[in-house]
């Protein structure tokens, strides 16, 4: 079976080989499709990575939620752990581990266990590949799998292009995959999962 490396290798090829006007306009309408699900709809309190280099664009979205009066959290990695600290704007955002922005670790704005217990969250997570069953390759650092271990019942969405998706990914017992996967074509959702 292909490794995770190579098949990471040459999907994220292909992701970079999208046009700026393609990626723009396929994150515009994947983010549309995010927007129309009862999760986002329901969630008060919205955690989203910030995209990098060739990645689903999440910025429209990140606006939006804070337009609407979410409140919005983004990660930001220390060493071996990801936390998420709130933001009210993209300028609360400064370039950070391997060049993604991230936001200044406040402790007052940090995300905690008991915020997430008491208000309805939901996660909008990236990833490099993924297969119509939900499992998911990251890139490499385990980041997402390990902080969705401290936090189970945090309801998630991934997003991606189609063209990140693939017959089989070779799946681990310690990956965690996403409730729903949203591509600007499809919805591929699990049992737990509400549109």
């Amino acid at each position: 079976m292909e490794t995770k490396r190579y098949i990471r290798k040459s999907v994220l090829k292909m992701r970079d080989e999208l046009s700026e006007h393609e990626r723009k306009d396929k994150s515009r309408r994947i983010l549309e499709k995010v927007m129309q699900t009862s999760s986002y709809k329901e969630a008060d309190v919205i955690l989203s990575y910030v995209n990098f280099k060739s990645e689903v664009e999440t910025e429209g979205l990140i606006a939006e939620a804070l337009k609407s009066g979410k409140r919005v959290y983004c990660p930001r990695i220390d060493k071996e752990d990801m936390e998420f600290y709130r933001i009210l704007g993209m300028d609360d955002l400064t370039v950070g581990y391997k060049g993604i922005r991230e936001p200044m670790p406040k402790g007052e704005c940090l995300l905690s266990g008991r915020d997430m217990s008491v208000q309805k969250c939901l996660m909008i997570m990236p990833g490099s590949v993924f297969d119509r069953e939900r499992n998911r390759i990251g890139y490499g650092k385990g980041y997402y799998d390990r902080y969705l271990e401290r936090y189970p019942q945090l309801p998630t969405v991934a997003v991606c292009f189609e063209c990140q998706l693939v017959e089989r990914v070779p799946a681990e017992a310690y990956d965690i995959k996403p409730d729903m996967i949203i591509t600007e074509t499809d919805v591929y959702k699990g049992n737990t999962a509400k549109e």
